[in-house]
């Protein structure tokens, strides 16, 4: 089958054209079967929380909310609730 992604089943195709024919086996390998939905946050909140901390003196809140994916206002709160964390 391979070299035609044409050949595949939708969301395998879709996966062979935005990645490669090996992508797609592979997740087709893995995960087959499987009912997988996506978070849509991409990153953990640890990751922002520490993002937002290492950042905040030298990006403004809708800067941090585009790399990250929030709003400005949640970026606005986080910071709000880091300051009286200590």
């Amino acid at each position: 089958m391979a070299g035609n992604s044409g050949n595949y089943n939708e969301i395998y195709r879709e996966l062979a054209e935005l990645l490669d024919e090996d992508a797609a086996l592979k997740i087709w390998r893995n995960y087959a079967g499987l009912s997988v939905a996506f978070p849509r946050q991409l990153y953990s909140r640890a990751y922002v929380r520490k993002f937002i901390r290492d950042n905040r003196d030298n990006m403004k809140p809708g800067e941090i909310a585009r790399r990250v994916g929030l709003t400005e206002r949640r970026v606005r709160q986080i910071i709000h609730d880091m300051k009286e964390e200590g």
